[in-house]
């Protein structure tokens, strides 16, 4: 993305997010907010929704390590409307024991040596990516960049947290990762 050009509708909504007083009030400081999980209602009309996975960072040396998603908040699609905290010490979507250490850490492999720069640009091309998934699902329309996106959010992924990423949305990460791992409720610590 170069200078000038605007910040992908879903890089804004992260980053309002953010400054919003529940986010702040429930949300730790050394938190990140995951790659968003769509999610489409219909119910006589259509209602699309992006799910943020929250995770827990802890910066050490030359990387950072990340932990397990605690959280996910849901906001509607385009305005980011909050409509949905789940905070997961109370709605377990894997074991209690799955979530004990870090997961992973950043950078990973796949961006390990890519520049600030060059990773900012790939992250807003991956989010402008979702502008286009998630406009539409709301219009009913086939997703045309399918396997650009796809392959972008592969290389962009945090390894450690796609388990997780897959156990909060399966489907989605099935469509666009193909099959793989996930953390599951009978998995044992």
């Amino acid at each position: 993305m170069s200078s000038g050009e605007a910040m992908p509708r879903t890089g804004q909504l992260i980053r309002d997010l953010r400054r919003t007083p529940m986010f702040r009030q429930v949300v730790p400081m050394e938190s990140g907010i995951g790659w968003p999980i769509p999610v489409r209602h219909r119910d006589g009309e259509t209602h699309v929704y992006a799910r943020l996975p929250l995770y827990g960072l802890q910066r050490a040396d030359a990387v950072t390590n990340l932990f397990p998603p605690f959280a996910m908040i849901t906001v509607h699609w385009p305005e980011g409307r909050v409509v949905e905290f789940a905070d997961f010490t109370y709605s377990r979507p894997w074991p209690a024991g799955a979530s004990a250490g870090p997961a992973g850490v950043f950078p990973h492999e796949a961006v390990r040596g890519m520049t600030t720069r060059d990773y900012m640009t790939e992250r807003d091309r991956v989010l402008a990516g979702y502008d286009e998934l998630l406009d539409s699902l709301r219009a009913g329309q086939p997703f045309t960049a399918r396997d650009e996106f796809a392959t972008l959010l592969r290389r962009l992924l945090e390894p450690g947290l796609e388990p997780y990423y897959r156990a909060l949305g399966p489907r989605f990460f099935d469509q666009f990762l193909g099959p793989g791992p996930a953390v599951s409720r009978e998995q044992t610590s």
